[in-house]
């Protein structure tokens, strides 16, 4: 019985182990109209938290999508159409971006690297 048991726990565990990686590699990244309100040029928006880490990211791994999830309405799609341009600027073609309306907060933009 006890070898059965010790069996269950060392497949549990490692399966468990397993799906460690993808769960830590989890990204997602939130951008606040705060930050987004500061003047902005190439080297501002370059440097703005998060998109640097975002950028590096989706570099790092070809083939990804970078989900645009911006809160809801004209303000927020507007807002999601100059990320968009900037984030093209920065090197991520549009074909790699889709925006989806619905943040969670309606003062950020959340953004996502999902695997095609």
């Amino acid at each position: 019985m006890k070898s059965w048991l010790s069996v269950a726990a060392l497949g549990l565990l490692s399966g468990l182990l397993c799906c460690r990686p993808l769960l830590a590699e989890e990204q997602l990244w939130s951008l606040s109209a705060d930050t987004w309100a500061q003047p902005r040029d190439g080297r501002s928006v370059a440097q703005m938290a998060p998109l640097p880490e975002l950028a590096a990211a989706w570099f790092r791994q070809p083939g990804q999508r970078i989900l645009v999830r911006y809160p809801g309405g004209e303000e927020g799609l507007l807002w999601a159409h100059e990320l968009r341009s900037w984030l093209i600027a920065l090197g991520i073609p549009g074909e790699d971006q889709e925006l989806v309306a619905g943040s969670r907060q309606g003062d950020r933009i959340e953004l996502e690297l999902v695997t095609r």
